[in-house]
């Protein structure tokens, strides 16, 4: 049995994670992590509604931290927990669009980590760079499908959402990671 597993273990980190622990935490983080970004997204409404910048760092930090401390699929419960809970809240027009973008996110994230062992700024940058781009792309789509904006103006808005989801998220994810790892809360 054990033989069938190991194709799932690169770098000792299992892709998938199913047990109690991490379906009950990935919901609770989920919950916590709609919390959180109905502030953020309210707090960028009233900065620049076009360009998610507090939402894209707490929602890179977020599916990052799932993903490493959870795996999958509790990765995608939070995700979508989130995502369908901004879509019943009217979190923003573009909440039909959250639910692409967190569970390609999610899955993005946790192939980057399953391949890297996640230990340096490095692998962090990787994880969050294609998290980011994938991700943003389906809001990048939302922008022109829903409000029918001007290309130029999709792509500056999803670059500076990338941007600082890349960045925001890389650091954030890195040290909170790094933080509940050495307080002994994870293996």
């Amino acid at each position: 049995m054990q033989n069938n597993a190991s194709f799932l273990t690169v770098n000792r980190q299992s892709l998938f994670l199913v047990n109690t622990k991490s379906l009950v935490g990935a919901v609770l983080l989920g919950l916590v992590f709609v919390l959180v970004q109905q502030i953020a997204h309210r707090i960028d409404a009233l900065i620049n509604p076009a360009s998610v910048i507090i939402g894209g760092v707490t929602w890179a930090t977020f599916t990052g931290l799932i993903v490493l401390l959870y795996r999958q699929p509790a990765g995608l419960i939070t995700a979508e927990v989130a995502a369908f809970t901004g879509l019943a809240t009217g979190l923003s027009v573009l909440a039909p669009f959250f639910i692409l973008a967190n569970g390609a996110g999610s899955i993005v994230y946790s192939l980057v980590s399953w391949k890297l062992p996640m230990k340096s700024w490095g692998h962090h940058f990787l994880a969050q760079l294609a998290t980011n781009l994938i991700g943003n792309l389906f809001v990048a789509i939302g922008l022109h499908v829903l409000l029918h904006l001007p290309t130029g103006v999709i792509l500056i808005a999803a670059g500076i959402t990338t941007t600082a989801g890349v960045i925001g998220g890389t650091i954030l994810t890195k040290k909170i990671y790094e933080s509940v790892y050495r307080a002994g809360l994870i293996n």
